[in-house]
């Protein structure tokens, strides 16, 4: 279905029927995030890192985070509020954080996908 044949459809819902498929003002974006770590990681600088990463860049925005890894570090990014909007200038600031870190490499930031939907 085309773009402006599912708005028309979505907004002949009623708000009840939007929540419970989740369209509309209810829809929740998220994105991913991966990076690599050029060498064996320096923990206690990792674990600062991390730390940075969670205050500054991911809590200070009203986000939350889901992930890590200790080879190759990647999780997703959403929302921590309920329906709450999430949008391109909260991809480019986790984005510009990431990709100012000595500690990581390759730092890739995925489009917004629709958290309901977009996983399969």
């Amino acid at each position: 279905m085309d773009e402006k044949r599912m708005s028309r459809a979505i907004h002949r819902l009623n708000r009840r029927q939007r929540k419970k498929k989740r369209v509309g003002e209810f829809q929740a974006f998220c994105f991913v995030v991966e990076a690599r770590f050029p060498s064996a990681p320096d923990w206690p600088a990792l674990y600062a890192m991390l730390d940075a990463f969670i205050d500054v860049a991911i809590e200070r925005q009203g986000l939350v985070f889901g992930g890590g890894g200790t080879d190759v570090f990647h999780g997703i990014v959403s929302s921590g509020a309920r329906y709450a909007p999430i949008g391109e200038h909260h991809r480019a600031s986790v984005g510009a954080w990431l990709k100012n870190q000595a500690l990581l490499e390759d730092v890739v930031v995925g489009p917004l996908i629709d958290a309901w939907t977009d996983f399969g």
